[in-house]
């Protein structure tokens, strides 16, 4: 867990997870709707932490993630 923020209904969550072997990580972000104490609704966005794609590296954009 790398980050939590609360916003009245809305819980965001910022989380690293790694496979059993920690060969591979992913960032996920989630964001979560709570109503009378339970979970409503759920989104899930999750973004691979390995090297960048062949196209995106060719165009020089973007930068490492520290």
């Amino acid at each position: 867990m790398e980050r939590v923020e609360a916003m009245g209904p809305l819980l965001v969550t910022v989380v690293r997870v790694f496979d059993a072997g920690r060969t591979v990580s992913f960032h996920v972000t989630s964001f979560f709707r709570v109503e009378d104490g339970r979970i409503a609704a759920l989104e899930e966005y999750w973004g691979d932490d390995g090297p960048p794609p062949a196209w995106r590296q060719a165009l020089g954009i973007g930068r490492p993630i520290r």
